[in-house]
């Protein structure tokens, strides 16, 4: 992980994103709108763990997630879907991982 700042991560992701504004941002995570104004502005640039984990399932992801440096857009997407499965669901996912990682050893 770099030094760059949840928030700045955050802005950036608004910035890039033309259907997420603040004020959707607050009421998709839960959180006054407000206070992600303050962040934003940079009266609050460290928001309390519980707030940016609540941001970060609004976004679809984790706080790990967010604030990795990972580049790999379809890891991050395969990580989220995972997160939303049930233990069974996730056991027979895992079963479908090894049998293509197995066939693509037997292409080699």
């Amino acid at each position: 992980m770099n030094d760059d700042s949840f928030v700045r991560r955050l802005q950036r992701r608004i910035d890039n994103d033309p259907e997420l504004t603040p004020a959707g941002l607050a009421v998709l995570s839960g959180i006054d709108n407000s206070t992600i104004r303050k962040m934003l502005s940079g009266v609050n640039q460290s928001p309390k763990i519980a707030t940016a984990e609540k941001i970060c399932a609004a976004l679809g992801t984790t706080f790990d997630s967010f604030m990795s440096d990972s580049q790999d857009p379809v890891l991050d997407e395969i990580l989220s879907l995972y997160r939303q499965l049930r233990p069974k669901e996730r056991r027979l996912l895992a079963v479908v991982a090894r049998g293509l990682v197995s066939h693509l050893d037997e292409d080699a």
